[in-house]
């Protein structure tokens, strides 16, 4: 089997017949070709991926979102994880408003916000008045933005948004860089949003807009049954639920000045490049060329001081652990607060480490 699939690519990348001088060249076409051939057992796209990798045969032409496995967090209950993201739009006259949208993987419930800016500073206190209004996630997955990651200048960087979930007990979840994709869940809210709140009305002011916000999201959590709910409202969904909020008290111990690199696991799920490598937080860390094209999840251990680099190859497999090294920070780390410590098997079930 393995030597069909080289085989193959090579002839499919040589083209020297008028059936390889076109066409595609990547891992489902050579599984349908193994199907043609009259193969019974199949491989896996992410099988014959893994393959072509180790005899040298992945290049940016072969490598796509579609042939790699991608390993999604799964949210087994209400708060296991929330999604953040900025959709910015534009009131007549030009002034942009910074509409600031979180939504909770398992149930869809959401908090929304309006900003004229967008800042760390920003994002903290609607992150802060998100976890008091739908309760503390476990996790909390964004994109790549400077905002959210902590900027592009410094190596190692542990920025406001980050620093205050690790104070909070919540782990932060990156998503792979210009894959908006993955995070679906909130793009997917953006449109609804767009479509049932955004074009229906032509707004004077942000303070209209954050008049009218209110209605939305009221309609949105009693009355609309997103598809995957199989016929509930968010609201119905997290009927019983009583979660973890950030109450007044709780609050308080977030500290005015300076937060605290706090004790915690920080997540990033990377693609791994032509050259072998992944970046994040504005370093670039090696792997190994047999693991390009496949998608990587690392975990920075902020008490241990150090990375745990993984890889799922399949949805039902375990996980590969590929290696460890060190992550030193330039400053002390705070043991997380009892106050703020959860714990929640059923959210870590499927989690690497």
């Amino acid at each position: 089997m393995e030597r069909a699939i080289v085989a193959i690519r090579q002839a499919r990348e040589a083209g020297l017949t008028p059936q390889t001088q076109f066409g595609l060249i990547g891992s489902p076409t050579i599984q349908s070709e193994l199907k043609r051939l009259g193969y019974k057992e199949l491989p896996s796209v992410s099988t014959i991926q893994r393959i072509l990798a180790t005899h040298g045969l992945t290049h940016p032409l072969g490598v796509s979102d579609e042939t790699a496995a991608y390993p999604w967090p799964l949210a087994r209950e209400p708060n296991a994880i929330h999604a953040t993201d900025i959709i910015t739009r534009y009131l007549r006259g030009g002034q942009a408003i910074q509409n600031i949208h979180t939504i909770d993987h398992y149930s869809h419930a959401v908090y929304l916000s309006q900003q004229l800016t967008k800042t760390s500073d920003t994002i903290c206190q609607f992150l802060r008045e998100s976890w008091a209004k739908l309760g503390l996630p476990f996790f909390h997955q964004t994109d790549n933005e400077g905002i959210f990651s902590g900027g592009y200048t410094h190596p190692r960087v542990v920025g406001k948004v980050v620093r205050l979930c690790l104070f909070c007990g919540v782990e932060p979840i990156f998503i792979p860089e210009y894959e908006a994709k993955r995070n679906y869940q909130v793009e997917t809210f953006h449109s609804l949003w767009a479509r049932g709140f955004w074009l229906r009305w032509v707004f004077s002011g942000l303070e209209e807009v954050q008049t009218q916000v209110p209605h939305f999201t009221k309609w949105y959590h009693t009355d609309y049954c997103p598809p995957t709910l199989n016929g509930k409202t968010p609201q119905q969904m997290r009927q019983t639920f009583q979660p973890f909020r950030l109450t007044t008290r709780l609050d308080k111990l977030i500290p005015v000045e300076r937060l605290p690199i706090t004790t915690g696991r920080i997540h990033v799920i990377r693609k791994v490049d032509v050259q072998g490598t992944v970046t994040f937080f504005n370093e670039e860390w090696s792997l190994h060329k047999k693991w390009i094209g496949e998608y990587v999840w690392a975990v920075i251990d902020t008490a241990q001081q150090q990375i745990d680099f993984w890889h799922l190859p399949e949805s039902d497999t375990e996980w590969i652990h590929l290696k460890t090294r060190a992550f030193h920070l330039e400053e002390p780390v705070q043991k997380l607060l009892p106050e703020f410590y959860r714990n929640c098997k059923r959210c870590r079930e499927r989690l690497p480490g």
